[in-house]
């Protein structure tokens, strides 16, 4: 299945931002792996959280999952300020995959 197929648009948009991050991890070291590979699990949840969030009916239970994907997004954010500050991807490649984020 294409992710464009998808109906649910936000999934979608978080499908497309996983495919990209491949080729934005691709530069870094292996001796980075961990931050590399949490970086990874993070944005994979979160499209998780997204689904299992759209499925509960609770509005109190959902705003709990909302929270856990805010601060994934939050990490993801440092993940990527600390490539850049490592120089594992250049200023441009930062600026354009947290405009996405």
């Amino acid at each position: 299945m294409n992710y464009l197929d998808d109906k649910f648009k936000l999934a979608s948009l978080v499908k497309k931002l996983i495919l990209e991050s491949e080729n934005l991890t691709a530069n870094i070291p292996r001796s980075d792996y961990y931050n590399r590979d949490k970086f990874r699990d993070d944005i994979t949840n979160i499209l998780y959280l997204i689904y299992f969030a759209n499925n509960i009916e609770d509005t109190k239970s959902r705003l709990k999952y909302q929270y856990d994907i805010l601060a994934r997004l939050s990490m993801i954010d440092f993940y990527l300020e600390r490539a850049y500050l490592l120089k594992y991807i250049s200023q441009k490649q930062l600026y354009n995959y947290t405009k996405k984020l």
